[in-house]
């Protein structure tokens, strides 16, 4: 899928979620007469913040972008928000990747997931995972192996799907050690986690099918995270580079295992509304990406919350022209944010004026505007 169709997907997404947040609160809030005073996704990309919007361009990426937009910086909740913010949490990892480079540290990925089933809830299954990390990290065993390994931080991130087995969460860490670190540092991993998980309710010990299963598939360990295979965006017909495996857990499709909970908003299936109310729930409160305690300032880079970068634009976009009142809203209830800022990066202001008039925008005089 091209960026531009890409992009278009993502919008209309943020359109259904729209619709889906305003049924809920008319039911469970009927007396809130702003949904977005309860899910701010609501008036993500859609409400003015200001007088008109503005329509901008980077000259050196060609990528255009509104200002004076309402944004909801949700991860989680939002898929326009979260492909912006992913795709700077991903130059900040592969930024820690070259810096563990300098420092003589490997960058591997490891990924923890677990049994799961139909009836499980999404909110059970995370709090008994929480659970298992606890016991994965608490005591000497993992100090003894974090020794062995030259350990010296990670970055975690928290990815959600959903498939015929129902909820599946797991995890995908980036961890920096020696160089000298190889595969088999697995068996070990496996070990630990199966006990954790054992402790947490994940795992029936006396299930011998499922054990076999869970010491096959349980824990992956993927090496070498700086060479180009990982560190290069994949097309959806091969992996993940291992940059983008970590920072973009939130925006992938739809995958032979299970979807993301954005693609329900796409796809539209009997039940996807509850499902995706379900993961909103399930997630509130919960950051997509932890960095250990300082590695960010180690390696050089500033923290910035993803509200912050939800906000963010290329300092050097061009301002195009401002929309005015009238102007958005026809934009807005044609669906057609996505399609003015391919506009905008084809032809620029002029394009953008005369594609909303070809698809039926009639200038209104200042007196009917007012």
């Amino acid at each position: 899928m091209g960026a531009r169709n890409a992009r278009a997907e993502k919008y209309l997404a943020l359109h259904q979620a729209r619709i889906w947040i305003g049924r809920r609160v008319n039911i469970l809030k009927p007396e809130e007469a702003f949904p977005g005073n309860v899910f701010r996704t609501f008036d993500c990309r859609h409400v003015r913040t200001s007088m008109s919007v503005s329509l901008h361009r980077s000259p050196a990426f060609n990528s255009a972008h509104y200002k004076g937009l309402a944004t909801c910086g949700s991860v989680w909740a939002c898929p326009v928000c979260a492909g912006k913010i992913q795709e700077r949490r991903r130059l900040e990892l592969e930024h820690l990747v070259q810096w563990a480079e300098t420092q003589e540290k490997q960058a591997i990925m490891v990924t923890f997931t677990f049994p799961h089933a139909a009836f499980h809830s999404l909110a059970d299954l995370l709090a008994r995972q929480s659970d298992a990390f606890l016991r994965f990290r608490r005591g000497s065993p993992f100090s003894r192996l974090k020794d062995f390994i030259g350990f010296s931080g990670l970055v975690r991130s928290l990815e959600v799907t959903h498939g015929a087995n129902g909820w599946h969460p797991h995890t995908h860490e980036l961890w920096l050690v020696d160089p000298s670190v190889q595969a088999d540092i697995c068996s070990r991993l496996v070990e630990l986690w199966e006990r954790a998980c054992i402790a947490a309710g994940l795992l029936d010990p006396d299930d011998t099918a499922k054990v076999q299963a869970f010491r096959m598939h349980s824990v992956d360990v993927r090496l070498n995270a700086t060479s180009g295979d990982y560190l290069a965006k994949q097309d959806s017909s091969r992996n993940w580079g291992i940059t983008h495996e970590v920072a973009k857990a939130t925006s992938k499709a739809g995958k032979a295992k299970g979807v993301h909970p954005h693609e329900f908003l796409v796809r539209r299936q009997k039940g996807d509304a509850a499902r995706y109310f379900e993961y909103l729930e399930g997630m509130k409160g919960k950051r997509q990406l932890f960095w250990s305690p300082s590695l960010k300032a180690k390696c050089g880079l500033q923290d910035f919350s993803d509200e912050v970068i939800a906000n963010q634009e290329q300092d050097d976009a061009d301002l195009l022209g401002r929309l005015d009142q009238d102007q958005w809203d026809f934009i807005r209830s044609k669906r057609l944010a996505a399609q003015v800022l391919d506009a905008a990066e084809l032809g620029g202001w002029d394009l953008v004026t005369r594609y909303l008039k070809r698809l039926g925008y009639i200038t209104r005089p200042p007196s009917e505007l007012s």
